[in-house]
Formats: C-alpha cells, structure tokens, sequence
C-alpha cells in the first residue's frame, strides 16, 4: 500500500465510523461496500492491527481503531479544508456546498430553493442533510445551517433570511365541532396540536395588552409537516408560520384564529462557521435564498 493508497484508506476509514456503517459510507463516497471493506482490510493489514470488531449488522471500534480514528479524522477535515481554501480563490461559484434544515422547511423552501440554484450554477454541487436534530456544523463539516431564530449565542455566524408571522389556525371541521375561541382565555379549553419548538404557554398581544395562556392536546409532535397533517386533519388549533398556510387561509381550507391577536415573528436564519462566507459558491446561495424568500419576508414587506 503506497502512501497515496494508506492516506485515501485514512479518509474512508473516517467515514466509515462517521456514518456509522459501511453502505451508508459506501453511499456517501460513490464507492461499493465490497471496495469499502477491501480498503479498510488492506489498512488493518499495513497496520498490523485490526481497527474494528465486526458482526452481522454492525462494528464497534477496538482500542486501536478508537485512537487511529482521531488522526484519520483530521486528516480528513484538513483535506476538506484545503479545497475549500482553493475554492475561496475563484470568483465563480464552484465546488460543493454541504447543507442542513429540519425535514418540513427543508422540503418546503430550501430544496426547491437549491433546484433553481443548481439550474443557474451547475458547476455547484449540493449535498443536503435533512433532520429535526440540531446538528454539529463544525463536528459534521457541514458548511450552512437553517435555523430558527431567536437564535443562541454561539460562535456560529448568521444571515437572516426571512421572517413571517406565528398565527393560530385550525380546520373549519374543528371549528364546527366545537366552535371558534373568541377569546384568549378560551384559548386554554380547547384541543390543540402540540409541537416540541412552540412552547405551551403562548404569549400574544392583545389591544396592546400582553396575554399568556396555557394550552395543551392529545396530539403532540416534533415535526413541521405532521403538526400540519394533523391540524387540517381536525386534531385541534395549532401555532402555524402565516407563510406556510396563507394559500389555505386564503381558500377557506384553513381558518385563522384570533387575527387581531400577534404572537412573536418566526425569523429563518443561514448559520455558519466563520470565514466560511469568503468563498464564492457560499455568498450566492445565501444570497440566492434570500432573494427567493424576498415575497415572503414581512421585514421587507411591511407585514
């Protein structure tokens, strides 16, 4: 194994336990199982040692694979580096760009967002990772985080996208069952659909006047798109961004509870790790995203 070959077997090495399974680091590299295997017994033979425990399904790392593993990731991180501080170089947007969002924005916004991207920079590659977890930007190597905000300090920089209103909304067959709340103290005797981000005491204001109120239901959830599902559904009222259900409202398909009554915006921020705006490929997509969210953004709206 010549020490272009050990260093390439380093770095699949790395992957393997970052993903948590060959195929999955199989898939990720564009590479077979088989020739992940091969190269990580080709390195446990240079080593001498064996670097994993294998079963049917799965691996552990043994006490020199645990150590080994360590170097083999900075080697990596550093290479990744590396070609992003070349890219920087360019004044075109090139190379690959790394992103994640929640599952329900991701498909909603970000993804179509990223279509029309790539259509005008092909040269661009994406690799896009949808979760509900708060994932490591820096520990992953991913370049942009969507998040909502108000967002805690850290040492993670951040580029505002948009911001919409938070409304209560609800099906009109709920309604008709139990009948609209007129007011915020009624608010506490109904159903509603719970979502882990939206905290069970709602504060709104009023006439002017700040209200809170404490709300709970049978249905509780921690995704965007299920808290939808189940609020059209007629689970009950729910806490809604005003720009993922405006079309709904608009038709009937959806009713708006309480409209004079606000609670705080919802603000979609880009996060990233400093300096990772330099390159050219990061400054026009976030400025892409921006730009595509522009209708929706009340901050620019006077909404």
């Amino acid at each position: 194994m010549s020490a272009l070959d050990e260093v390439r077997a380093m770095m699949i090495f790395a992957r393997v336990v970052d993903e948590g399974g060959f195929s999955a680091a199989a898939r990720k590299m564009g590479l077979s199982r088989a020739a992940i295997s091969h190269q990580i017994r080709q390195l446990e033979a240079k080593l001498g040692v064996p670097l994993l425990r294998r079963s049917t399904r799965t691996f552990s790392l043994t006490d020199a694979g645990s150590r080994y593993y360590d170097s083999c990731r900075t080697i990596t991180l550093e290479a990744e580096a590396a070609r992003k501080r070349v890219e920087e170089l360019r004044d075109e947007p090139v190379g690959k760009i790394s992103i994640t969002s929640s599952v329900h924005l991701g498909n909603l916004r970000i993804v179509p967002i990223l279509d029309r991207f790539r259509q005008t920079y092909p040269d661009v590659a994406i690799d896009v990772h949808l979760s509900d977890e708060v994932v490591d930007l820096i520990k992953l190597g991913i370049d942009i985080g969507i998040r909502s905000g108000p967002l805690k300090s850290s040492d993670l920089k951040s580029f505002k996208l948009y911001q919409t209103r938070r409304i209560i909304c609800a099906s009109p067959t709920y309604l008709e069952r139990v009948g609209a709340p007129e007011t915020v103290d009624e608010l506490a005797t109904h159903d509603w659909v719970m979502y882990s981000r939206v905290p069970e005491t709602l504060t709104l204001m009023c006439d002017g006047t700040e209200r809170k109120v404490r709300v709970k239901g049978y249905v509780r959830v921690d995704n965007a798109t299920a808290r939808l599902q189940f609020m059209r559904g007629g689970h009950g009222l729910s806490v809604v961004p005003l720009c993922d259900v405006q079309d709904e409202i608009r038709d009937g398909r959806l009713v708006w509870v309480l409209p004079d009554c606000r609670l705080p915006d919802l603000e979609i921020y880009a996060v990233f790790a400093a300096g990772v705006t330099r390159s050219a490929k990061i400054q026009s997509l976030l400025e892409f995203m921006r730009n595509d969210m522009r209708d929706i953004d009340i901050s620019r709206n006077g909404g």
